[in-house]
């Protein structure tokens, strides 16, 4: 359900380049003493935008403090299956969540949720986050996000976007955009991004909203066009390209952040030493450049930063998808 972000390898670069900076700040105790080690569940498979920002981080902290850290991924049930599986487990900073905004969203969209967000977790970091671009086939003959509306408005439903599944961010984006532009464009769920993705590029759909990062890389081919952004500002990978508030669209807001969870009742201390190594690692200027170049934006700060997120998403998008009656498969 969440898009592939950033290329493994980049990340993984990103990883070691950032290790370096981390040890000479010195090692800190361990999390738990003796030989425990810490697992990081990640409810989504390996490659995945919450699996490499997961095994980022767990390089950086490893090399802090000198404890492994295991990257388990635990998929099943648009990540419901491995956060339930943190919810339940100890709060002594042994087993942590990272995981996307679907944890949020989630809730909306599924009858019975293994977890309450809020109540099962103790926020720990807001990590990074990934804006959307709204991308057409070159067929459709617009190029501002004015005429796609005015076109959609002209010949309503004739105009197809793909997501890779009903309630996927991709989709809610896309429903977003219509609550808020009155353009009547249908919807068509795919079962992988990459066949949705592969279809706009062939003309086969109309749009898609898509992070931007993969957007760019289908316009460089050619026959995709960026028409906006998310987001307050523009994106160094494509600076000509507007926001969705710049090119008329104000409101349209949807991104994939990833972060970092404990189980409730996880001592201050403890999530007060993952907050500052993290965040240590997220103001590393190296680590900031290249994802900035991906279109990867830090989040970082307090854990009541990701609190708020947390609880602002929760009204946002339960409105979204009860408006636009979504339901999973």
């Amino acid at each position: 359900m969440v898009g592939s972000m950033m290329d493994r390898r980049d990340l993984m670069r990103l990883a070691f380049a950032g290790s370096a900076a981390i040890a000479a700040g010195g090692a800190s105790a361990q999390i738990a003493g003796g030989d425990s080690h810490i697992n990081f569940i990640v409810p989504f498979s390996a490659g995945s935008g919450p699996d490499t920002i997961a095994r980022l981080v767990a390089q950086n902290l490893q090399q802090r403090w000198k404890q492994t850290i295991v990257v388990d991924n635990r998929v099943g049930a648009s990540g419901n299956i491995g956060a339930a599986a943190v919810a339940r487990a100890a709060p002594d900073g042994l087993t942590m969540l990272v995981t996307a905004n679907t944890l949020v969203m989630n809730v909306s969209l599924f009858k019975n949720v293994p977890y309450d967000p809020v109540a099962n977790f103790a926020p720990v970091a807001g990590l990074v986050y990934s804006v959307f671009a709204c991308a057409v086939h070159k067929s459709l003959g617009v190029t501002t996000i004015a005429e796609l509306v005015a076109l959609a408005k002209q010949k309503p439903d004739e105009i197809n976007f793909g997501s890779p599944g009903p309630g996927a961010p991709h989709h809610i984006a896309l429903e977003l955009f219509k609550q808020k532009t009155g353009a009547a464009i249908r919807h068509v769920p795919y079962r992988q991004l990459a066949s949705a993705m592969q279809d706009l590029a062939g003309g086969h759909i109309g749009g898609m909203f898509m992070p931007a990062i993969q957007a760019r890389s289908l316009a460089a081919a050619g026959n995709v066009v960026m028409l906006a952004v998310s987001g307050d500002k523009r994106v160094s990978l494509a600076p000509d390209v507007p926001t969705l508030s710049e090119a008329g669209a104000p409101g349209v807001d949807i991104d994939n952040w990833w972060a970092i969870l404990a189980p409730a009742g996880t001592p201050a201390g403890i999530i007060q030493r993952y907050n500052s190594a993290i965040n240590d690692m997220l103001n590393d200027p190296g680590v900031r450049a290249k994802l900035d170049a991906q279109a990867i934006q830090v989040i970082g700060g307090p854990p009541e930063r990701l609190q708020k997120i947390i609880a602002n998403d929760l009204v946002r998008w339960a409105g979204v998808i009860k408006a636009a009656g979504i339901r999973p498969e």
